[in-house]
């Protein structure tokens, strides 16, 4: 009688202790951008990014940010790459060097080759997909900056990668004009994700309390652009 009284009481302990916990988490609005499915898609299965002016603006947008800034989206080795959580096995320069040789070049194509370019070609993005693995190649030696076409250029992408990938001189300033931003773009959870979720704005003095009480609040969770990587 007295371990069921014991297990009854632990019971509703750990449930009080649930529901407390669910009760004080709070969910911030995440307005969803027009390349949401960069973030949060699995980019095999992700037909978004194989529309040849989606394509386009992204590598735009990614020229005007600079690609070199961008190094660490791969994960290289001399056998393999790994890139948004595809494996590929393969050497990612000689991957690169040999698909812009292979195009439109049936008679040196091998069955890898063959399949990628006909895939691209069912999918009518070959044409892009060329452009914009000749114009990294050209890069891949000098690190130089590619000239972009402003007119395809997706300004709040460009944005969203510079508070990710460009911070080298972060400090409470710049971190606070970001939340602004992110906020300014309704992009609530990932404003709450830079306070209290992302291990480089940990350090900085900011007054979190404060500027969280300015985000929109929602009541269900909505997947954020900047996501949490202190976990």
């Amino acid at each position: 009688m007295n371990k069921l009284l014991t297990l009854n009481i632990l019971i509703l302990l750990l449930t009080s202790c649930v529901n407390k916990e669910k009760s004080e988490t709070e969910f911030y609005a995440e307005s969803q951008t027009s390349f949401f499915d960069l973030r949060n898609s699995d980019w095999t299965k992700n037909t978004w990014i194989r529309k040849p002016e989606n394509l386009k603006m992204v590598h735009e947008s990614f020229k005007k940010f600079g690609y070199e800034k961008l190094e660490n989206l791969i994960s290289k080795s001399e056998t393999h790459f790994l890139i948004q959580g595809v494996y590929i096995k393969r050497n990612f320069e000689n991957l690169m060097d040999s698909l812009q040789l292979t195009y439109n070049k049936a008679e040196i194509q091998t069955k890898y080759y063959a399949e990628f370019w006909n895939r691209r070609k069912a999918e009518q993005n070959d044409s892009i997909v060329y452009e914009i693995i000749r114009e990294f190649n050209s890069i891949k030696s000098d690190k130089k900056q590619l000239n972009f076409q402003n007119q395809f250029v997706n300004d709040t992408l460009v944005d969203l990668l510079k508070i990710e990938f460009d911070n080298e001189n972060l400090n409470s300033q710049k971190a606070e004009s970001d939340f602004y931003l992110l906020k300014k773009y309704g992009l609530n959870q990932s404003a709450y994700n830079l306070l209290y979720e992302r291990a480089e704005y940990s350090e900085l003095e900011l007054d979190r309390e404060k500027l969280k009480k300015e985000l929109i609040k929602t009541a269900e969770y909505e997947q954020p652009w900047l996501i949490d990587n202190e976990k």
